[in-house]
């Protein structure tokens, strides 16, 4: 049961991380100012304008050379990796902290614990217990 509850975990946190991290388009269709066709995996469907033909308000075509359409794309990060540091260190701040950590994890001196129990003075031994409990090693 514990094994089945960790495969679970392991699938759910995989799956965090693969939709968290995916980008995707999408990609916009203007025609005349308004949203023809949208798309989020391929290409936006297009109006059939693309001659300079467009119509105007009162609905009567006329032509020019410049089009009506537009195509707008849009990059839409999911990515929660790229996030700004929070330290901003330079080189030398970087290296003063790296050899202050090895300097203290190497050359870490441990206290001497034999001097707190300097004037300590343990009572006399009296018993001689393997004698008393009988307790001989052969």
């Amino acid at each position: 049961m514990k094994k089945f509850f960790s495969n679970i975990a392991v699938f759910f946190l995989i799956a965090l991380v693969l939709f968290s991290s995916v980008s995707f388009t999408v990609e916009k269709h203007l025609c005349g100012g308004h949203v023809f066709s949208e798309s989020f995996f391929g290409n936006a469907e297009k109006c059939g304008m693309d001659e300079g033909k467009c119509e105007l308000a009162s609905n009567i075509p006329s032509y020019s050379k410049k089009t009506c359409c537009e195509e707008e794309i849009q990059l839409k990060n999911g990515s929660i990796f790229e996030k700004e540091p929070i330290l901003k260190l330079n080189n030398q701040q970087q290296n003063f902290i790296v050899f202050n950590l090895i300097d203290a994890v190497l050359f870490y001196r441990k206290e001497n614990r034999a001097i707190h129990f300097k004037n300590y003075f343990p009572p006399p031994n009296t018993h001689d217990f393997n004698i008393l409990y009988q307790v001989f090693r052969i």
